[in-house]
């Protein structure tokens, strides 16, 4: 499989006489790309689950600005759990990896940063036996 990549990433954060400013910015260590779209994920229901889905193309890092979640990322055969509490740390999430975000408390944001504008369907891969396929065909199986 093609070697994907899901970490960590340290989001600049400036202590200031008057408050923290935290910065967000293209093609940089922590944004290892140009800025094409963002959006926001809040009043998530108690319990509920958001993503679970695969982009084909799309790179992006979360942030959680307030508050907490979990995310859990598959590459088609191991899977991981990244905790998101910490404004300062981004999760970087490279194309065609499964993620489910989960676990919210009841004042989580996460802001999502990515490198694609947003194009519905044909984008995404909703269904993780169809992702699964994918990745196969991917690797010439």
């Amino acid at each position: 499989m093609k070697d994907r990549k899901c970490c960590y990433v340290d989001i600049r954060s400036n202590q200031e006489s008057d408050g923290r400013l935290l910065v967000v910015e293209g093609n940089t260590g922590a944004i290892p790309f140009e800025i094409k779209r963002i959006f926001w994920v809040r009043d998530v229901i108690p319990g509920a689950e958001r993503g679970q889905h695969a982009t084909k193309q799309t790179r992006l890092v979360l942030i959680a600005v307030t508050g907490s979640c979990d995310v859990t990322v598959h590459d088609g055969s191991e899977e991981k759990t990244y905790r998101l509490d910490d404004p300062t740390k981004g999760l970087y999430i490279d194309e065609m990896l499964w993620r489910t975000m989960k676990n919210f408390s009841k004042d989580c944001v996460v802001e999502a940063i990515c490198d694609h504008v947003y194009a519905g369907k044909d984008e995404t891969y909703d269904d993780f036996e169809e992702y699964l396929e994918a990745l196969k065909r991917e690797d010439g199986r």
